[in-house]
């Protein structure tokens, strides 16, 4: 497995007077029964750590955590499905019907490392609470919207919770377990919660949708969210980095806000960009999205001189560059981004091709992806056991050939083919990849910086994995208009061709992280194991 990277080797420039966040001990309170115990030794004659909470509060962790992260995508999957239905009731548009879903990730992608630094400075529990019961908020205002701009609004608000809550997992997960079973248990579940919580709102949204109605969805998803927030106070280890400066100071001078504004508004520029062309195709024609590209594509390049420009004056930097340096991160992140363009197109265009083609009811295509939350469940409970017996590169790859078997079925499927021949098969297998990749990235990043970065490395992840998605459906969506349009056949043949095209770009792209697994994850051996082992 690659070594893990020091403090030192990752910030060689960056001081104790210039960064609180890299140089400070890591204390954490716990009460007497829940104290840390030193009894056996590791390899190198260091104290081995045991499980530094009890197994109630272990499993309320893991519960509050892997809750949000399903909650996360449960709120896309109840919009997909009942989008229709939604944007009849509020007035919303046909141009902007995909805007709901588009602002969502447009805020939480642009967010993602601003509060993972925040969280590396306040402390990871704080920013992961305050986001959670603010969630809580948007998801009710949300199911109480009669405008389509206070849907839009609502969303965008949901996404700037959550973007509280994402980078701070992982930190609060190795503050809590350490190395072996409880933590390898922690990231698995929290991965798999993620697809499966898309998965179940696309159920709920059907099922509430043609029932008692699409905000009850809403609500009760509230409901739960207010459960998991309150656990979370009890539950979640408060950590924390002790320093001589406030917290104010610490936050004007241990932050790097240049930094933060370029990449801020880059990420904006191009998530809009993405949005628009995911609502119509032609408008990357236009001269406002075209100036809006380039400037986007300026300030990204700008960006990593901006890092080495901070590293060489001995200044915080956002994102330094020595962070993509570790092959295992770069690898995990580009695999993710590719792997959730991938995820969120095939269910979408899977759900359209129900609704659009078929004809079906919101009920009836979302009983369809039961089938999802049958092998999600399953994979989880096998990569529980073979995350520290098999190595990475293995479990990664053995996925992705799975999963590339989903888009390539749709894609040749027929428009009134059954249920139980390719669409069946195709939703069963197109979760498995992701399950896996999220869970192993994860404890890839846990393992690989140091407690006061985990933070800051997990908001990068999970921003890549944002902006996978909102490329992903913006180049697939801008695909199937773009072939409908041209096709010489007519109605459903046509809409068919599109999203035969989609499914086939889906495969490509799922192609690609086979290939990125295959070269850059192949010097990773094992993890998730404790040091005993």
């Amino acid at each position: 497995m690659d070594k893990t990277i020091s403090k030192d080797e990752l910030f060689p420039a960056v001081t104790e007077k210039s960064s609180g966040q890299a140089s400070e001990k890591e204390h954490q309170g716990v009460s007497s029964d829940e104290e840390a115990q030193s009894a056996s030794l590791g390899q190198d004659g260091s104290p081995l750590q045991q499980m530094r909470v009890s197994k109630t509060k272990g499993v309320g962790v893991i519960t509050t955590l892997a809750g949000i992260n399903g909650l996360n995508t449960m709120g896309s999957g109840i919009l997909i499905a009942a989008l229709p239905r939604i944007a009849k009731d509020v007035g919303l548009p046909s141009g902007l019907m995909l805007w709901p879903a588009a602002v969502y990730a447009l805020a939480a992608g642009c967010l993602l490392h601003v509060f993972g630094s925040f969280a590396d400075i306040l402390g990871p529990k704080r920013v992961w609470v305050a986001g959670s019961f603010l969630f809580v908020v948007f998801t009710v205002a949300l199911g109480l919207s009669t405008t389509g701009i206070q849907v839009i609004m609502f969303r965008t608000c949901l996404g700037v919770a959550m973007a509280m809550c994402l980078p701070t997992s992982v930190s609060l997960i190795t503050n809590t377990f350490p190395k072996g079973h409880w933590r390898n248990t922690a990231f698995a579940m929290s991965g798999m919660a993620q697809p499966l919580g898309y998965a179940l709102g696309l159920v709920l949204g059907g099922i509430f949708t043609d029932t008692i109605g699409w905000r009850w969805a809403y609500y009760i998803m509230a409901m739960v969210n207010f459960v998991i927030s309150v656990i979370s106070v009890w539950s979640l280890p408060d950590v924390r980095h002790p320093s001589k400066k406030t917290w104010v100071r610490r936050l004007r001078e241990d932050v790097d806000w240049i930094g933060v504004i370029i990449l801020s508004v880059a990420l904006a520029l191009l998530m809009y960009v993405l949005a628009m062309i995911t609502s119509d195709w032609r408008n990357i024609r236009k001269p406002v999205q075209i100036v809006l590209l380039v400037v986007s594509m300026l300030l990204l390049a700008a960006f990593p001189f901006w890092m080495h420009r901070q590293v060489q004056i001995g200044k915080p930097a956002l994102i330094p560059n020595r962070l993509w340096r570790k092959a295992s991160f770069t690898s995990a992140c580009l695999c993710v981004f590719f792997c959730w363009s991938s995820l969120n197109g095939i269910e979408y265009f899977a759900t359209l091709y129900f609704q659009e083609v078929q004809g079906l009811s919101a009920l009836q295509s979302s009983i369809r992806y039961f089938s999802q939350i049958v092998m999600g469940t399953s994979v989880n409970v096998v990569l529980v056991y073979l995350i520290s017996r098999v190595k990475v590169i293995t479990l990664v790859v053995v996925s992705t050939c799975i999963t590339l078997i989903s888009p390539a079925l749709m894609a040749t499927v027929g428009e009134h083919e059954n249920y139980w021949f390719r669409p069946f098969w195709a939703l069963f297998l197109c979760p498995v990849n992701p399950w896996v990749l999220f869970s192993v990235s994860n404890l890839l990043i846990s393992d690989a910086f140091p407690a006061e970065i985990q933070s800051l490395a997990g908001g990068v992840f999970n921003e890549v994995a944002q902006f996978g998605n909102a490329v992903g459906l913006a180049v697939t969506a801008a695909i199937a208009a773009s072939v409908t349009e041209h096709s010489h056949a007519e109605g459903k043949t046509a809409t068919m061709d599109g999203y035969r095209a989609a499914f086939w770009t889906i495969f490509a792209s799922t192609a690609t992280v086979l290939i990125i697994s295959l070269v850059g994850l192949r010097r990773v051996g094992t993890i998730g194991r404790t040091e005993k082992d």
